[in-house]
């Protein structure tokens, strides 16, 4: 049973960024799915695991291409970005030391986050990169640039 639903205004238009968000949305639905059927600590630990690296090297993507295009938000989109790293590190803390209940609560905090983020943050950072597409010179192609 999917909690997190992959929708169409969740598309950035940027196929890296698009594709790795699409990737969050089928983990975070294979952890509601394990908590649903009682899995065990050791397979949510290793699914949690799993999205705590899919999210960190995505995030890490984003921030390299803000980096390279000179995003102006970056500072401010980095920081929303280490909050749920924080939010990510305690949980898993909490996961391995089995204190934390198995919940789908945690599921739906990370689905509802998950689209803000995307809807907000992530659909900011793409609009000034299409801005900025919009205005670089077009250089034409010549003999010496082939």
């Amino acid at each position: 049973m999917s909690i997190a639903v992959w929708k169409t205004e969740y598309l950035t238009g940027h196929s890296q960024v698009d594709q790795e968000h699409q990737q969050l949305f089928e983990i975070v639905n294979s952890l509601h799915d394990a908590i649903l059927q009682e899995e065990s600590y050791s397979v949510l630990q290793k699914i949690f695991n799993h999205l705590a690296t899919h999210t960190i090297e995505h995030f890490e993507s984003e921030e390299a291409l803000m980096l390279a295009k000179a995003y102006p938000g970056f500072h401010r989109h980095k920081q929303v970005h280490d909050g749920l790293l924080a939010k990510v590190n305690a949980l898993l803390q909490q996961l391995d030391q089995q204190e934390l209940p198995p919940s789908v609560k945690l599921t739906e905090f990370l689905t509802e986050w998950l689209a803000h983020h995307i809807k907000g943050e992530d659909q900011k950072m793409i609009q000034f990169f299409r801005q900025q597409a919009e205005f670089e010179p077009v250089v034409p192609l010549t003999s010496s640039t082939l």
